[in-house]
């Protein structure tokens, strides 16, 4: 995959707002990596653009894959596309889906 790595801006307080992106679908770029590969979690914009995550949000993500399809499983709507909100604050990197 050609993508290029995500960048949350810094923001300092809750208050105020990182950086927001209209998100098609979280995913891996090798799913079926084995022990010491990188699996490559990306988010997919709905311009088609790919977005490498960065270590920080790998939880995450894959925390979300496995909701979107458990949530598909029980023949709930999709829960894609959505906006995304990413930033680090406090030293620490965050995702919320909004």
């Amino acid at each position: 995959m050609d993508e290029i790595e995500l960048q949350p801006p810094t923001v300092t307080s809750p208050r105020h707002t990182g950086l927001i992106v209209d998100v098609a679908d979280v995913g891996l770029g090798d799913p079926m990596a084995t022990t010491g590969e990188p699996t490559r979690p990306y988010i997919r914009c709905t311009d088609s653009t790919l977005l490498q995550l960065p270590e920080q949000l790998h939880d995450w993500a894959i925390t979300v894959i496995a909701t979107t399809h458990a949530h598909l499983a029980t023949r709930h709507p999709t829960m894609f596309p959505r906006q995304i909100e990413f930033g680090v604050l406090d030293g620490a990197m965050y995702a919320e889906l909004l």
